[in-house]
């Protein structure tokens, strides 16, 4: 990342100078940085855009000076990360979401639409779930499911593993379901790497063709009223 390589460019040929080095480094390699690089990316600039770091703490030589200020930036940003993505998990279980995966009418492609318009924002909570609907929307309209009213992830998710037997995208599903509820109810924080992961399903997903030779399954697999 820039600062670190300031860093590097400014520190003398120290062991304390190696030492600063990497324990920015090890600050910086935290995975919290790396989901919010663009977050880190605008307050670095920002920051070096009106002040000069390297002359920022009195007294001291201008590599020890960015050091301190890399890292005092650093730790001031990670806790207003957890503070914020505390606070979006907080309000996402104080709204008690449906138990029903989907909650709407949207179709696929408008679910999609959602999850990346989500993730361009960084709001990987939303991305998740969004797109987690959007693969179980797709399945619906494939015909490989039947969704029915007040239908969870995971039965969504096994409705799949009957209608597909043992197709290698099942157990991903089923990970992504508990993801999905896990997301919802704010038992986790999403992160980019969550987010990528139901994006490649949601790809692989989308090649997966109507089984031949089984019965639907879902609503009118269970309608009492349908052919045998």
């Amino acid at each position: 990342m820039v600062p670190l390589s300031t860093i590097s460019a400014e520190a003398p040929a120290t062991p304390e100078a190696d030492e600063a080095r990497r324990a920015a480094g090890r600050e910086l390699s935290r995975p919290i940085y790396h989901d919010h690089h663009d977050l880190w990316d605008r307050i670095w600039s920002w920051i070096r855009e009106h002040f000069d770091a390297s002359s920022m703490v009195p007294g001291v030589p201008a590599w020890v000076s960015t050091t301190i200020v890399v890292l005092v930036v650093a730790t001031v940003i990670a806790l207003l990360i957890l503070l914020l993505t505390r606070f979006s998990s907080a309000r996402r279980v104080s709204t008690t979401p449906s138990l029903s995966v989907l909650t709407d009418d949207r179709d696929a492609a408008t679910l999609t639409r959602a999850a990346d318009a989500a993730s361009a924002q960084a709001d990987f909570a939303t991305a998740v779930v969004e797109r987690f609907r959007a693969i179980i929307r797709s399945l619906d309209e494939r015909g490989i499911i039947d969704e029915y009213p007040g239908m969870t992830a995971l039965e969504a998710a096994t409705l799949t593993h009957q209608a597909l037997g043992e197709h290698r995208l099942v157990a991903p599903l089923l990970e992504a379901a508990h993801l999905f509820d896990a997301v919802l109810y704010g038992r986790v924080v999403s992160t980019r790497s969550q987010d990528q992961r139901m994006r490649e399903l949601a790809d692989q997903m989308a090649t997966v063709a109507p089984p031949t030779g089984r019965a639907l399954v879902g609503a009118s697999a269970e309608d009492p009223g349908a052919q045998a």
